[in-house]
């Protein structure tokens, strides 16, 4: 798949599931994908072709018994725009090393943004045994208890990938600090920056996932979060 058609934008008519008067006021044909993403998913595939011919991902390089891209987390968060409403930009994250691996953009927030984030994880990372093969090692998925993790299309989603989804413990603090941490520390770097339109606000948040995850790779060793 070329680089151009890793979109992260998640369409209206993409959505399996939408209120019809959603469809009938919010036209999101426009979109595209903000250049910091572009960039980001240059960075991601040049790594992983360096990791398969020079320096191969093990579990000793990253002091884990999995790398790190085998325990991921998601969270969504929300956006006004002055014109055009709210949008929503869905992460999913390397519980180890607190990298943005994957993330998705759309208009109506649904578990169908998680869905478009862990396509393209899949195509950026190419999961070996992937295809129906018996894996050697799973993936798991932590998300929080809101409400959108718990609709039973989550988890039918969840199903189609080689995923396994995890809660936190009702009544727990801390299991999902690496996604709350994230969008906290999101939003104190927007600070008083208005997002005009959708656009406004793609551009801005792909821009802002570059340059955490760069910020992130100059730590040596990169910081590892209790949960």
């Amino acid at each position: 798949m070329r680089l151009e058609q890793l979109n992260p934008v998640l369409y209206l008519e993409d959505y399996e599931e939408i209120p019809d008067d959603i469809l009938r006021w919010k036209d999101d044909t426009e979109l595209q994908p903000g250049a910091g993403w572009l960039r980001l998913v240059e960075q991601y595939q040049i790594a992983e072709q360096f990791q398969k011919t020079e320096q191969p991902v093990t579990s000793e390089r990253f002091g884990t018994k999995e790398p790190p891209q085998y325990r991921l987390c998601t969270g969504i968060g929300q956006y006004k725009t002055e014109m055009d409403g709210d949008i929503y930009l869905c992460a999913i994250l390397s519980r180890e090393t607190r990298e943005v691996l994957s993330c998705s953009f759309g208009v109506y927030r649904s578990p169908d943004l998680v869905k478009k984030a862990l396509e393209l994880f899949f195509e950026i990372y190419k999961y070996p045994n992937q295809n129906g093969q018996e894996r050697n090692q799973r993936i798991s998925l932590l998300s929080s208890r809101n409400p959108i993790y718990q609709k039973k299309r989550y988890h039918k989603i969840l199903e189609r990938f080689p995923i396994e989804p995890m809660m936190t413990p009702p009544g727990s603090r801390g299991q999902a600090a690496v996604v709350s941490t994230y969008f906290s520390q999101l939003m104190r770097r927007k600070g008083s920056t208005v997002f005009y339109t959708w656009q406004d606000a793609i551009d801005w948040l792909s821009d802002d996932i570059t340059h955490y995850n760069e910020r992130l790779s100059m730590k040596q060793p990169a910081a590892k979060l209790e949960e």
